[in-house]
């Protein structure tokens, strides 16, 4: 398996909420196995303009915003992985 992306849109520098949303990202990538680069992006960058963000965090998976406005569960997360990346869980 190669390496996948994922963006999480924050204040900068990050508030609790991105740090959460980040440790979730990592911890639910590692419980799958996945080799994961976590990149935080601010919410007040020309890249966040292309993504429409709107509220914070955001998480762009495959060119997706796939959460906005709230830190999500990892059972979430893993499931939004599983179906983002194709896996097989």
């Amino acid at each position: 398996m190669g390496e996948y992306s994922i963006m999480i849109f924050g204040a900068d520098p990050p508030c609790p909420r991105c740090k959460a949303t980040e440790r979730v990202a990592i911890e639910a990538s590692k419980e799958l196995g996945l080799n994961v680069k976590v990149t935080h992006i601010s919410a007040l960058s020309e890249e966040a303009d292309r993504y429409d963000i709107l509220s914070t965090p955001a998480v762009v998976i495959n060119d997706k915003v796939v959460i906005s406005g709230r830190v999500p569960s990892k059972e979430e997360f893993k499931n939004l992985l599983i179906k983002e990346f194709g896996i097989k869980g």
